[in-house]
Protein backbone atom coordinates (compact mmCIF):
# COMPACT_ATOMS: atom_id res chain seq x y z
CA UNK A 1 0.00 0.00 0.00
CA UNK A 2 1.78 2.73 -1.07
CA UNK A 3 -0.58 5.96 0.37
CA UNK A 4 -3.62 5.88 2.01
CA UNK A 5 -5.36 9.51 2.79
CA UNK A 6 -9.05 9.92 4.41
CA UNK A 7 -10.48 12.89 5.42
CA UNK A 8 -10.21 12.10 9.35
CA UNK A 9 -11.01 15.98 10.29
CA UNK A 10 -14.27 17.09 9.01
CA UNK A 11 -12.34 19.71 8.07
CA UNK A 12 -11.56 18.73 4.18
CA UNK A 13 -7.47 18.03 5.47
CA UNK A 14 -6.66 14.06 4.77
CA UNK A 15 -4.10 12.32 7.09
CA UNK A 16 -1.22 10.69 4.84
CA UNK A 17 -1.01 7.08 5.92
CA UNK A 18 2.90 5.78 4.06
CA UNK A 19 3.01 1.97 3.71
CA UNK A 20 4.75 -0.50 1.75
CA UNK A 21 3.08 -2.63 -1.04
CA UNK A 22 0.54 -1.58 -3.43
CA UNK A 23 -2.66 0.56 -3.19
CA UNK A 24 -5.52 -0.15 -1.32
CA UNK A 25 -7.61 -2.54 -3.04
CA UNK A 26 -11.65 -1.41 -2.88
CA UNK A 27 -13.89 -4.46 -4.27
CA UNK A 28 -18.09 -4.26 -4.88
CA UNK A 29 -19.49 -7.25 -5.28
CA UNK A 30 -23.39 -8.30 -5.74
CA UNK A 31 -24.38 -9.82 -2.51
CA UNK A 32 -23.15 -10.99 0.93
CA UNK A 33 -23.01 -14.62 -0.46
CA UNK A 34 -20.39 -12.87 -2.76
CA UNK A 35 -18.80 -10.38 -0.73
CA UNK A 36 -18.14 -13.35 2.11
CA UNK A 37 -16.47 -15.73 -0.85
CA UNK A 38 -14.25 -13.05 -2.34
CA UNK A 39 -13.19 -12.30 1.84
CA UNK A 40 -12.23 -15.62 2.01
CA UNK A 41 -10.70 -16.23 -1.17
CA UNK A 42 -8.62 -12.72 -0.53
CA UNK A 43 -7.66 -14.23 2.93
CA UNK A 44 -6.11 -17.72 1.43
CA UNK A 45 -3.98 -15.36 -1.73
CA UNK A 46 -2.60 -13.48 1.95
CA UNK A 47 -1.56 -16.64 3.24
CA UNK A 48 -0.47 -17.52 0.37
CA UNK A 49 1.90 -14.59 0.11
CA UNK A 50 3.62 -14.67 3.70
CA UNK A 51 1.00 -12.96 5.73
CA UNK A 52 0.52 -14.03 9.46
CA UNK A 53 -1.67 -11.49 10.84
CA UNK A 54 -4.75 -10.84 9.00
CA UNK A 55 -8.21 -8.71 10.11
CA UNK A 56 -11.02 -8.59 8.63
CA UNK A 57 -12.21 -5.58 10.24
CA UNK A 58 -16.32 -4.59 11.29
CA UNK A 59 -17.90 -1.71 12.57
CA UNK A 60 -19.70 -3.16 15.75
CA UNK A 61 -18.95 -6.27 18.13
CA UNK A 62 -22.74 -7.77 16.94
CA UNK A 63 -21.59 -7.10 12.96
CA UNK A 64 -18.38 -9.12 13.88
CA UNK A 65 -20.17 -12.08 15.18
CA UNK A 66 -22.09 -11.96 11.96
CA UNK A 67 -19.38 -11.56 9.68
CA UNK A 68 -17.73 -14.29 11.78
CA UNK A 69 -20.32 -16.94 11.20
CA UNK A 70 -20.88 -15.91 7.84
CA UNK A 71 -17.38 -16.45 6.74
CA UNK A 72 -16.99 -19.66 9.07
CA UNK A 73 -20.20 -21.01 7.04
CA UNK A 74 -18.31 -20.65 3.65
CA UNK A 75 -15.15 -22.36 4.76
CA UNK A 76 -13.53 -19.59 7.12
CA UNK A 77 -13.55 -22.54 10.32
CA UNK A 78 -9.90 -21.24 11.03
CA UNK A 79 -11.30 -17.53 11.87
CA UNK A 80 -10.62 -16.33 15.23
CA UNK A 81 -13.71 -14.08 16.95
CA UNK A 82 -11.89 -11.29 18.51
CA UNK A 83 -14.49 -9.97 21.40
CA UNK A 84 -14.19 -7.96 24.76
CA UNK A 85 -13.87 -11.01 26.35
CA UNK A 86 -10.46 -12.30 24.73
CA UNK A 87 -8.08 -12.75 26.85
CA UNK A 88 -5.78 -11.55 24.16
CA UNK A 89 -4.80 -12.90 20.40
CA UNK A 90 -2.01 -14.14 18.72
CA UNK A 91 -1.08 -14.32 14.79
CA UNK A 92 -3.74 -15.43 12.58
CA UNK A 93 -6.82 -14.86 10.65
CA UNK A 94 -9.53 -13.11 13.23
CA UNK A 95 -12.56 -11.34 12.79
CA UNK A 96 -12.61 -7.75 15.11
CA UNK A 97 -14.28 -5.06 15.57
CA UNK A 98 -12.97 -1.56 14.87
CA UNK A 99 -12.81 -0.33 18.55
CA UNK A 100 -10.74 -3.21 19.35
CA UNK A 101 -8.84 -2.43 16.32
CA UNK A 102 -7.67 0.57 17.64
CA UNK A 103 -3.74 0.52 18.00
CA UNK A 104 -2.94 -2.97 16.55
CA UNK A 105 -2.17 -3.45 13.67
CA UNK A 106 -2.36 -6.15 10.93
CA UNK A 107 -0.24 -7.67 8.04
CA UNK A 108 -3.40 -7.28 6.17
CA UNK A 109 -6.80 -5.58 6.80
CA UNK A 110 -10.10 -6.42 5.32
CA UNK A 111 -12.53 -3.62 5.82
CA UNK A 112 -15.66 -6.36 5.50
CA UNK A 113 -18.33 -3.38 5.06
CA UNK A 114 -17.22 -0.38 3.58
CA UNK A 115 -20.76 1.36 2.97
CA UNK A 116 -22.42 4.47 3.05
CA UNK A 117 -24.66 1.95 6.12
CA UNK A 118 -21.87 0.86 8.07
CA UNK A 119 -19.57 4.19 7.78
CA UNK A 120 -21.94 7.25 6.27
CA UNK A 121 -22.30 9.52 9.31
CA UNK A 122 -19.18 12.36 10.41
CA UNK A 123 -19.21 10.77 13.74
CA UNK A 124 -18.06 7.22 11.89
CA UNK A 125 -15.69 9.04 10.15
CA UNK A 126 -12.91 8.25 12.33
CA UNK A 127 -13.84 4.61 12.63
CA UNK A 128 -13.32 3.85 9.22
CA UNK A 129 -10.06 6.47 9.59
CA UNK A 130 -9.07 3.53 12.56
CA UNK A 131 -9.78 0.68 10.57
CA UNK A 132 -7.59 1.38 7.30
CA UNK A 133 -4.57 2.81 9.07
CA UNK A 134 -4.11 -0.67 10.72
CA UNK A 135 -3.23 -2.23 7.84
CA UNK A 136 0.53 -2.16 7.23
CA UNK A 137 1.11 -4.00 3.82
CA UNK A 138 -2.74 -4.54 2.06
CA UNK A 139 -5.99 -3.06 2.82
CA UNK A 140 -9.00 -4.23 1.02
CA UNK A 141 -12.40 -3.00 1.57
CA UNK A 142 -15.78 -4.40 0.36
CA UNK A 143 -19.19 -3.10 -0.49
CA UNK A 144 -22.41 -4.85 -1.70
CA UNK A 145 -23.67 -1.72 -2.63
CA UNK A 146 -22.03 2.36 -2.56
CA UNK A 147 -18.80 3.34 -1.20
CA UNK A 148 -18.88 5.01 2.11
CA UNK A 149 -18.98 8.85 1.13
CA UNK A 150 -15.27 9.10 3.00
CA UNK A 151 -14.10 6.13 0.24
CA UNK A 152 -15.93 7.96 -2.65
CA UNK A 153 -14.30 11.60 -1.43
CA UNK A 154 -10.70 10.14 -1.93
CA UNK A 155 -8.71 10.82 -5.11
CA UNK A 156 -8.94 7.76 -7.54
CA UNK A 157 -5.24 7.70 -7.50
CA UNK A 158 -5.21 6.97 -3.99
CA UNK A 159 -6.65 3.39 -4.66
CA UNK A 160 -7.14 0.43 -6.97
CA UNK A 161 -10.90 -1.24 -8.10
CA UNK A 162 -11.16 -4.80 -8.59
CA UNK A 163 -12.36 -6.26 -11.64
CA UNK A 164 -15.56 -8.02 -10.76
Amino acid sequence: MTRYEIDASRRGKYCTVERGGPKPLLTRLDGREKRDAQILADIAALMADGFDSIAVITKTAAESREAHESLRIHGGEALQLITKETPGFEKGVMVIPVYLAKGVEFDAVLVHDASPEAYGRNNERKLIYTACTRAMHRLHLYTTGDWSPFVQALPANLYEKAPY
